[in-house]
């Protein structure tokens, strides 16, 4: 083997090399990109996820300050109309005192006294 073939068969090796570690670099880069983005996504779906959990959350708490106010407007009406009812039976009563002292009234005589 003359030294220009081995001259051409390392330029060979050499080139091969260059080759296999570009390609073993590329691979790297692109092992590592696709992983970047996978994790970006995966970030990205549990965000997403973690967000419509407090969205339900928050649903669920207006529900409940709904049904709470609800609650509490029914509790008002009907101490509204106990409040009501309260009074009715008060007017009663006041009306038959009246009536009482009314017939009292007109059963006694009425006597005039002049000076």
């Amino acid at each position: 083997m003359s030294i220009s073939e081995l001259n051409h068969f390392m330029t060979y090796v050499l080139d091969g090399w260059l080759l296999f570690s570009a390609g073993f670099v590329g691979i790297g880069f692109i092992s590592f990109a696709s992983r970047r983005i996978q994790e970006d996504i995966e970030a990205e779906a549990l965000a997403l996820a973690r967000s419509m959990e407090q969205a339900i959350e928050a649903a669920e708490d207006v529900n409940v300050s709904a049904a709470v106010a609800e609650e509490a407007v029914e509790v008002a009406a009907m101490d509204e109309e106990t409040l009501d009812a309260a009074r009715l039976e008060e007017v009663a009563v006041v009306s038959e005192q009246l009536a009482r002292n009314r017939g009292k009234q007109s059963d006694t005589s009425s006597v005039s006294v002049s000076t």
